[in-house]
């Protein structure tokens, strides 16, 4: 059957378009590019081991932090913020904090990265990035999620990145202005954002990037490092990175796996290159992040991964570029 619109031209007899304008079409752009990536999500117990000892540490993926019993803080530029019980709290990667705990405390944390320009997170490298406070939480929905052997559904994980999304509007109302900012600066190099993420890879070299902008390495690593506020090659070594966490925590895959999906020359090289970002072997993270549940390749969880003493504090131990 032939597909047509039947509706009748008198229903729209007095229709306005709110679309039309130049600052909706904008508008509209910003809201169809931005995109949430959802990494982890964990149900966790820790004690004195979550304590950073005085030292500063941060990692490479945003935060939110849902605490349910015990007393946590963090420290962050001088400031004392209690992680209290029934409040949620969004950190953001790249944000070194220090870490107080003196008993045992129950949470959910759900780890996530956004993304505009192919790759890039305009949220990671805002400027003004701090810990929120986004106020009470429910807990009903992340325990359900928690005692449902088959883990959430395509539903309850759009539910959540929803939850998320609503989360990142109150805590930035004039998201619209970072991300223009965000273009102001990371915009001129888009079309090399979009060669590093259809080759990324370890051998993809600095040389490559400045060849496909058509200046010379040196020029194009001055440009590059001037409007983006790090060297073209500390950008490579964290997307990269970015992507080895991710398969370490959402496939099956062995370590020499992921280190030939990644184009390294060898496991060996793989595990040097991730735990000098991340102060630990992809191992090691991986046994300490992990249980039974990852969020596989499609959109389903095989359920909320369980997290024991100590073990949400490594991903903590990154240094941030």
């Amino acid at each position: 059957m032939k597909l047509q619109d039947t509706t009748s031209p008198r229903a729209h007899g007095r229709v306005k378009s709110l679309l039309r304008r130049a600052e909706s079409k904008t508008a509209l752009e910003l809201a169809d590019r931005f995109r949430l990536h959802l990494i982890d999500l964990n149900y966790a117990e820790v004690g004195v081991e979550w304590d950073s000892r005085g030292q500063l540490e941060s990692d490479f993926l945003h935060h939110i932090e849902l605490a349910l019993s015990g007393r946590r803080q963090i420290v962050h530029e001088g400031k004392v913020i209690e992680l209290s019980p029934g409040t949620a709290w969004y950190l953001p990667g790249c944000t070194p904090v220090e870490r107080r705990c003196r008993e045992r405390c129950q949470l959910f944390y759900v780890t996530f990265r956004c993304e505009w320009l192919s790759g890039v997170d305009p949220l990671l490298d805002w400027p003004s990035r701090r810990p929120f406070n986004l106020g009470p939480w429910n807990k009903d929905f992340f325990q359900r999620l928690e005692n449902n052997p088959a883990g959430p559904d395509v539903v309850a994980l759009m539910q959540l990145r929803t939850r998320i999304l609503e989360w990142l509007f109150k805590v930035f109302p004039n998201l619209d202005e970072i991300i223009d900012a965000h273009i102001h600066t990371h915009g001129r190099f888009e079309r090399i954002f979009e060669l590093v993420e259809n080759r990324l890879g370890a051998d993809l070299r600095v040389e490559d990037l400045a060849a496909a902008s058509g200046m010379s390495v040196s020029a194009f690593s001055m440009a590059f490092s001037s409007n983006i506020g790090m060297s073209p090659k500390a950008w490579l070594s964290r997307r990269l990175n970015q992507e080895g966490i991710k398969l370490l925590l959402q496939s099956e895959g062995t370590t020499k796996e992921i280190a030939q999906k990644l184009k390294f020359a060898d496991e060996y090289h793989f595990s040097r290159f991730f735990k000098r970002l991340n102060g630990v072997s992809p191992r090691p993270f991986r046994l300490k992040h992990s249980e039974t549940s990852r969020l596989g390749k499609g959109a389903k969880l095989s359920g909320i991964r369980k997290v024991d003493s100590g073990r949400s504090s490594e991903g903590w131990r990154a240094r941030t570029s």
